[in-house]
């Protein structure tokens, strides 16, 4: 019972981490992806234009950490660790972009909820292998 509930929780890291990395290529706020602005704003503004590949950044980083814990069961907190840094970087994407775009909020295109749902489900994630490895230290 425990290595299912265990597979469950690596499913929802890794389908929250795939949904930011998909998040990039939707469209968020106008009829362009997160890429294509990146690649736009790069000719125009270099110092923000980084801000636009975040969501590609934090999928990997939390992806990466999910793949850590299915190589090596010990190093949960590690992986925690790694996916609060990768959760952080969309955080900042996410006060940054959405406060400069929120006027344009009602046209909230695919790639936004996909952001959103991938955060939630990464830190749904974190929550659960920390209650999980809080059992784990209890029970020894």
């Amino acid at each position: 019972m425990e290595l299912k509930k265990y597979i469950n929780t690596l499913i929802i890291g890794l389908i929250g981490s795939i949904l930011l990395i998909i998040s990039e290529f939707f469209s968020w706020f106008s009829d362009y992806n997160l890429l294509e602005i990146y690649i736009i704003t790069t000719s125009v503004e270099l110092a923000d234009s980084f801000l636009f590949l975040f969501p590609l950044l934090s999928g990997i980083i939390c992806l990466i950490a999910s793949f850590i814990v299915i190589y090596r069961i010990e190093l949960k907190v590690k992986s925690v660790i790694l996916s609060f840094v990768g959760l952080g970087f969309m955080l900042i994407f996410f006060i940054d972009y959405i406060s400069q775009e929120i006027e344009y909020f009602s046209n909230s295109g695919a790639g936004f909820y996909l952001g959103i749902a991938g955060f939630l489900l990464v830190l749904f994630n974190i929550i659960n292998v920390l209650i999980a490895l809080q059992k784990q230290t209890e029970g020894n």
